[in-house]
């Protein structure tokens, strides 16, 4: 057992004299602590815990201009060391691609010269604010949490209906969702609390931060979701994975996501919105689409879009599996 070992809630900074250490954690996608605050000259020795439950979530870490990294498998502890010489503010990073929201994976290491007199920046902003400002920066921040506790809550509706906890790849992720959103009631406390006593720009950041907690929740709880849909969907033939991956590494899935309107629209029901021969058409569009650039429907989907399909060169057998993939996605469109 690594002696720095870390649990999510037990994250600490220790000093003794000159020596720091710190207990930290890593998890999609948050390391805790996000501030560090040392003395130049101080000796920092860094244990960080990967607390991923996914066997492949594996995480990077370095801080810029400091010349030290580690890379931590799930479950694993580590230990960097470095004496902190240089005065200013660092980032501290993932080095490992790890979610949509792997550049949320920073934090920042303070480097102070104990002789010197630092201000905060966001409190001189904040001390320029009227209370009329601040009543109305903290009632926008509730409210986008508010709308993002309602995409939270579908996830959530959506992993129960389909028995999430039949699969075991599944309910880990959904632990790892519950562990980031199980802090939010603190956060709330302090932030009402912080209401009651006139202190708004306190309650703005306690409000911040459960924006934070849940965007992690989030983010976890979409890739839950994907990947139970992956489990329960029809099980798809030879030709439809190889249809998939064409869409995917031709570049397709940069402007589509199936179920919802991204930079491109929906592509479920596509086989269905051109009449009889729609599969042809959708056929011949990804085989030459500037033959259609001209046509009703689809400068209706440029100019919306302000974007137009680019020629992805595919050859004639990557355009039959895509069209396989999506008659597999309409017959789960439920899922999606």
């Amino acid at each position: 057992m690594h002696k720095g070992k870390t649990l999510a809630g037990q994250e600490k900074i220790v000093r003794d004299g000159k020596n720091v250490t710190v207990y930290a954690t890593m998890v999609r996608s948050h390391i805790n602590p996000e501030r560090i605050t040392v003395n130049k000259g101080d000796i920092v020795t860094m244990h960080i815990t990967n607390l991923e439950r996914a066997q492949d979530e594996t995480h990077g870490f370095t801080v810029d201009h400091f010349d030290v990294h580690m890379s931590l498998e799930p479950g694993e502890t580590a230990t960097i060391k470095f004496t902190a010489d240089i005065e200013g503010v660092f980032p501290y990073y993932c080095t490992e691609f790890c979610s949509a929201l792997h550049l949320e994976m920073m934090g920042y290491l303070m480097v102070k010269d104990p002789n010197k007199k630092y201000v905060s920046a966001q409190k001189l902003k904040m001390k320029t604010m009227t209370k009329e400002e601040l009543k109305a920066e903290y009632d926008k921040t509730v409210a986008v949490n508010a709308a993002t506790d309602e995409v939270i809550q579908s996830v959530v509706k959506f992993l129960k209906d389909n028995k999430y906890a039949d699969h075991k790849v599944v309910a880990d992720l959904v632990t790892d969702a519950f562990d980031q959103y199980g802090q939010i009631k603190e956060q709330k406390a302090k932030s009402d609390e912080a209401v009651k006593a006139g202190d708004m720009d306190k309650a703005i950041l306690f409000e911040n931060m459960i924006w934070q907690l849940m965007v992690k929740t989030a983010d976890v709880g979409i890739r839950a979701k994907d990947a139970l849909v992956r489990l329960i969907a029809t099980k798809q033939s030879t030709q439809v994975q190889r249809g998939q991956k064409a869409f995917d590494e031709g570049g397709c899935s940069g402007c589509h996501v199936v179920g919802k309107v991204s930079s491109g629209p929906d592509l479920t029901g596509v086989l269905e919105r051109h009449g009889k021969d729609s599969a042809k058409w959708v056929a011949d569009f990804i085989k030459n689409p500037e033959h259609k650039y001209k046509e009703a429907y689809v400068k209706g989907m440029i100019d919306y879009f302000n974007l137009k399909m680019p020629n992805q060169h595919m050859s004639d057998e990557e355009i039959k599996d895509i069209l396989e993939y999506f008659k597999w996605i309409d017959e789960n469109a439920n899922l999606f």
